[in-house]
């Protein structure tokens, strides 16, 4: 009897795998911020102040020579025209002897000092005073704000995968054919 064996033997292989494998190396992005503050720088010069005193020196009685000497005319002119009148008073009070009247006693009278003196208030005038001030001087320096970038970098490296094949078993089909008087295989 003729018989038929087929076998079969499969592949057998090994695949060593490596995967890739990516590094990535970063640097982030930088922002540098620098500033300088507003400069204010604010003056002002002294203001001019003059003070004349010379009105409120007046009414108090000091006074320079041209006043001094108008004053004292006017008061001797005053003198000299009260001193008139009272010898004319006199004249008139010593004529009424005549009419039987004291005069000469009353004239008395008139000349004896006042026992109070008098005492007179007067307001005194107050200087002139005159203030100019100065202009203010503002100095405004801006301010200055400076913003850089540093960029970031992105560094990558790959590393590429691998796949090794190899080969443990070749396939192989073995047809054997066998009688008692053929034995052949293939």
């Amino acid at each position: 009897m003729l018989q038929l064996r087929i076998s079969q033997q499969n592949v057998k292989a090994r695949l060593d795998i490596q995967d890739p494998f990516l590094r990535l190396k970063t640097t982030e992005v930088k922002v540098q911020i620098s500033s300088e503050p507003v400069k204010l720088e604010l003056s002002q010069p002294a203001g001019d102040l003059s003070i004349d005193q010379y009105p409120s020196n007046y009414s108090r009685g000091n006074r320079n020579f041209m006043d001094f000497d108008r004053e004292n005319a006017r008061k001797g002119m005053q003198a000299l025209q009260d001193f008139i009148g009272k010898i004319a008073r006199e004249g008139v009070m010593l004529s009424e002897i005549e009419h039987k009247g004291n005069p000469l006693a009353q004239l008395a009278k008139a000349a004896l000092p006042s026992k109070m003196s008098d005492l007179t208030l007067a307001p005194v005038a107050s200087p002139n005073i005159h203030y100019t001030p100065h202009e203010a001087q503002v100095k405004v320096e801006p301010g200055q704000l400076s913003i850089q970038f540093v960029n970031g970098i992105a560094d990558s490296e790959l590393e590429r995968g691998s796949v090794n094949l190899t080969m443990l078993q070749y396939p192989q089909v073995r047809i054997q054919v066998s009688d008692s008087s053929i034995n052949m295989e293939i």
